[in-house]
């Protein structure tokens, strides 16, 4: 039962990374019919990060986040993606968000639109814990499960992406952090479309608290 089930996420997450990578070009042109959208979600993750010197998003599709916050690496698992996150200027590598390839050396981890397709969010984030450096933090942006966009995008049969996403409850995402050894410091919502649309959810590591 347990091999059954692996091979079922297994697969789930093949056929999430395939889809990315073979639509790679449609993904992409959605910031380009959409760049009213995407400015306020840029604007929105834009006054949660502060001043931070070298960072890292997890997931990061073809670059635009990371270009216009001033990300330097980004990490995902799509080979098409990831080439035209490097021609944005993005230095790229191709890892799994679980098993982050990287030391001790980040201030800031993004992780925008992201977290609804990763298999084990909780392993992500424990390893997003471990390259983080001292008063580093991490940020997370996403659609909360309770609100309409994420009900409407769950509804869409013409949408690909999100066949295999999970949408997370503010609560969930709080837990989610918690038990990977963060303090959530700061949780904030914006209105995209239908109001309280988007979640951003920023952490430190527990211990910097503590000290």
């Amino acid at each position: 039962m347990l091999v059954f089930i692996f091979e079922e996420q297994r697969k789930k997450k093949m056929k999430s990374v395939e889809i990315f990578d073979k639509l790679w070009e449609r993904y992409d042109s959605w910031y380009e019919r959409n760049k009213d959208i995407f400015i306020k979600e840029i604007n929105f993750i834009k006054k949660h990060l502060g001043e931070f010197k070298l960072g890292l998003e997890v997931g990061v599709g073809t670059g635009r986040f990371a270009k216009e916050l001033g990300i330097r690496y980004g990490i995902d698992l799509s080979a098409s993606m990831l080439k035209l996150a490097k021609s944005r200027g993005i230095e790229v590598v191709k890892a799994n968000a679980e098993l982050i390839p990287f030391k001790r050396v980040f201030d800031l981890i993004l992780y925008a639109f992201t977290l609804c397709f990763l298999e084990d969010p909780i392993k992500s984030l424990k390893s997003a814990r471990d390259v983080l450096i001292e008063g580093g933090k991490v940020v997370i942006c996403t659609v909360p499960k309770d609100s309409k966009l994420a009900e409407e995008y769950m509804n869409r049969r013409d949408n690909p992406f999100y066949s295999n996403a999970r949408f997370y409850t503010t609560s969930e995402v709080v837990k989610m952090l918690e038990d990977s050894g963060f303090k959530v410091i700061k949780i904030d919502f914006e209105d995209i479309k239908y109001g309280r649309d988007l979640l951003v959810v920023v952490a430190v590591d527990r211990k910097d608290v503590l000290t």
